[in-house]
């Protein structure tokens, strides 16, 4: 049961890590007067981020919860491998989002070199 109490505080220090990051995430692009798109994606980025980080320690839970078992193949159990599939989702779902974060900055970045550009003429 300790194991499971664990990650009962570790879940919960997740949850509140994730708003106070999205919290100063907002500040930043506030500050920073980034556009509302690229504000949006860095969010988004830290927001699966931490739920990747919440599912691997989930993840990492279940597998020990089945090694006090003496399960022979973690692997093999239906729980671990729907977390497993969970995690990849997500990862794959990280990469789109770089992806487009990526691609807005450099478009920002041309727009803004072409408004100087315009400037200096």
């Amino acid at each position: 049961m300790k194991a499971v109490e664990a990650w009962r505080q570790v879940k919960e220090s997740l949850y509140k890590a994730m708003e106070v990051v999205m919290e100063k995430a907002q500040k930043v692009a506030e500050k920073t007067k980034e556009s509302a798109t690229v504000a949006k994606h860095k969010l988004e980025v830290k927001r699966l981020q931490l739920k990747i980080a919440g599912k691997f320690a989930e993840l990492g839970n279940k597998v020990y919860e089945l090694h006090l078992k003496s399960e022979e193949n973690p692997l093999q159990n239906e729980e671990v491998k729907q977390l497993l599939e969970e995690i990849s989702t997500l990862d794959k779902d990280l990469t789109k989002v770089h992806t487009a974060l990526e691609t807005q900055i450099e478009k920002e970045k041309k727009t803004l070199e072409e408004k100087q550009s315009e400037t200096q003429t």
